[in-house]
């Protein structure tokens, strides 16, 4: 049986609880990272965790998390599970309190984490691409739109009314009508041979894997241009892939039933993906 991490412990998933007060179940009141495991290691685990003490600094969650201990916790949950692919989730709650939103009491943080077998997604959506449907909006000028937190119904009804529609994935615009990134997802278009993709005052999540690629296209001399995206330089791009850190690069082929570029994956999203993969072998086996 799996063992799921919580608060130092490890538990059977039949018994791995936590208060139905917990602020997380109440308001959506915690953070989150998702992480890929690769022959026993998390590719860039430093950065998320970053990432994740930074977001709960900003949601001023009160806590002792050093970056040492959570690696600790990570990998504790890693190699008990004896898991070498692996998908990662580390939730950190703002703790169990009484109803309303205040912060009066003096809460006690809960840290999950879960680790279970991941061998990639589906070969055919790397193969043959993803098809998307802008739909949804995020507020830009929410601190939100930087952090995963568990609010994340913004997101889930955009990709059910996208699946609802016959499409894979949802892609999202801001107040003004840019667009910003995947309910999932950050976004790059290919233009010209250049590399773009919406910049962070977009009101845009700073993806790890999005970094990833930005490091590897300029080290690859590309152009690469952080902007405002229009829907115009969407639906006109040469190429089209996704990012994250369990799909790494995610070919999209079709937006609102519009064919991008050729329709099929085009060369820059296949060197992109192969140099991703290279990337992940050469840090893991460092």
């Amino acid at each position: 049986m799996e063992k799921i991490y919580i608060n130092g412990k490890l538990a059977g998933a039949d018994k791995a609880k936590i208060s139905i007060f917990d602020r997380s179940f109440l308001y959506g009141d915690a953070a989150f990272e998702t992480m890929r495991g690769y022959a026993g290691v998390v590719f860039r685990l430093d950065e998320h965790l970053a990432r994740l003490i930074d977001s709960l600094k900003i949601l001023k969650v009160k806590h002792a998390y050093t970056k040492y201990y959570l690696k600790k916790a990570v990998y504790k949950v890693l190699n008990t599970n004896k898991l070498k692919s692996a998908y990662l989730r580390l939730v950190v709650t703002r703790g169990e309190g009484r109803f309303g939103i205040g912060y009066k009491d003096t809460f006690k943080p809960n840290l999950i984490i879960v680790a279970r077998n991941f061998e990639g997604y589906p070969g055919w959506m790397s193969s043959k691409g993803i098809n998307a449907k802008i739909i949804g909006i995020t507020n830009e000028y929410s601190i939100l739109s930087k952090m995963k937190t568990a609010n994340y119904l913004n997101y889930i009804l955009a990709r059910f009314d996208a699946q609802s529609a016959g499409s894979d994935e949802a892609i999202l615009t801001n107040t003004k009508g840019y667009i910003t990134e995947g309910a999932t997802s950050n976004i790059f278009i290919v233009k010209n041979n250049a590399l773009i993709t919406p910049s962070l005052k977009s009101g845009i999540l700073p993806g790890i894997t999005r970094g990833v690629i930005i490091e590897i296209a300029k080290r690859l001399k590309m152009v690469v241009k952080e902007k405002l995206v229009t829907r115009h330089e969407l639906h006109n791009a040469d190429e089209l892939f996704l990012t994250n850190s369990l799909a790494e690069v995610l070919p999209a082929v079709k937006v609102d039933s519009k064919r991008i570029g050729t329709g099929t994956v085009g060369p820059i999203t296949k060197l992109l993906r192969t140099s991703y993969q290279k990337e992940v072998i050469r840090e893991v086996l460092k």
